[in-house]
């Protein structure tokens, strides 16, 4: 509204536009209800995005000051979008626009490789990034999240919340400590924010970050690989030659029990989505559950004794129950987190 009225030079002077906004040109690009709206600013040759938010966008605006000081907000190798400007008051951000088709189009492009290796090279980037901003985000975490989507899923068809909810209680029982080493996680690290920039990995959307092992990022990348290999044959071998580039480029770096388990997560988390698409959604859902539940096969049981009381316990046990209803609307803090284990753990539930 601020930007309608007055203009966008106005409503943010700090971008350095010329008064009266002649020349702007603004298209909607993005929107997340109740949360976020993205528009392209293009003025003259210039071309931006103006992020609105319905929460402080603050961090973010840190974490991009922070990426910047590391070096990662420039105009060769990997990067991302520098931050042109920000209005605490109005909830906006400007960043810049990075140029160059998506992972995900690399694929359907014929170009599964390239995309496999961008998004390496973004991991191996990361991972020894010395930036500690953001909330811990870890299995745990995806843990916490599973009884959200499984009440989704369960809402739109039964069948396909069963299936859910016996995904959910294998991830409980092969569930990785975050005990190990941690840095910065992009939280979303689809193949639709990672860009090929020319000489490097460009990545946008980062409203998730945190705190976390480089195998939740790993794992999603992994898992939208997954799901255009599955449901779009089309591009089937490609998306499989993207997987290999990427295995290959972060050998070493990745533990393999770890990384199944968060590509297992990802997965549920992207099904929960499909409810809202077209089409036969249902047989969709199944079979990206179906791959997850597969995974979880490979991932290492976190306490091997008697996990099927466990992983019941999880999700039957009544004072656990009451402390997961408690956080259903917000995340679980360090604390929490901690009791949530200990009962686990105590069996006297």
């Amino acid at each position: 509204m601020a930007i309608r009225d007055r203009g966008l030079a106005r409503a943010i002077p700090a971008l350095g536009l010329e008064q009266g906004g002649e020349g702007v040109a603004l298209e909607l690009c993005g929107y997340h209800p109740g949360a976020r709206a993205t528009l392209e600013a293009r003025v003259g040759r210039r071309r931006f995005a103006v992020k609105a938010f319905a929460d402080d966008p603050a961090p973010e605006a840190t974490l991009y000051q922070a990426l910047s000081a590391a070096g990662l907000a420039g105009d060769s190798g990997a990067r991302v979008p520098p931050l042109l400007a920000w209005d605490h008051d109005l909830r906006v951000l400007v960043i810049g626009w990075l140029e160059g088709p998506t992972a995900h189009q690399l694929v359907k492009q014929g170009q599964g490789r390239r995309a496999g290796e961008l998004a390496a090279q973004w991991v191996r980037r990361t991972a020894s990034l010395p930036v500690k901003l953001g909330l811990p985000f870890g299995a745990a975490g995806m843990m916490h999240e599973t009884r959200a989507w499984i009440g989704t899923l369960g809402t739109a068809d039964l069948s396909v919340g069963a299936a859910a909810r016996a995904l959910a209680e294998a991830l409980a029982r092969t569930e990785p400590r975050d005990d190990g080493s941690v840095g910065l996680v992009h939280g979303t690290l689809y193949a639709r924010h990672i860009l090929d920039v020319g000489d490097g990995p460009g990545v946008i959307d980062w409203h998730r970050f945190g705190q976390g092992p480089v195998e939740l990022d790993a794992g999603m990348f992994l898992a939208t690989l997954s799901r255009l290999r599955l449901l779009h044959p089309a591009h089937a071998g490609e998306a499989l030659l993207a997987e290999q580039a990427f295995l290959e480029g972060t050998r070493g770096l990745l533990d393999e029990s770890a990384l199944a388990w968060h590509r297992a997560a990802a997965l549920l988390q992207l099904t929960e989505r499909l409810p809202d698409g077209r089409g036969d959604w249902r047989a969709r859902a199944h079979v990206l559950l179906a791959e997850a539940t597969r995974l979880t096969e490979r991932a290492a049981p976190r306490e091997p004794i008697a996990p099927r009381r466990r992983a019941a316990s999880w999700f039957k046990a009544p004072a656990l129950e009451l402390v997961l209803q408690a956080l259903s609307t917000r995340p679980a803090t360090p604390e929490e987190l901690d009791q949530i284990r200990a009962l686990l753990r105590e069996g006297q539930v």
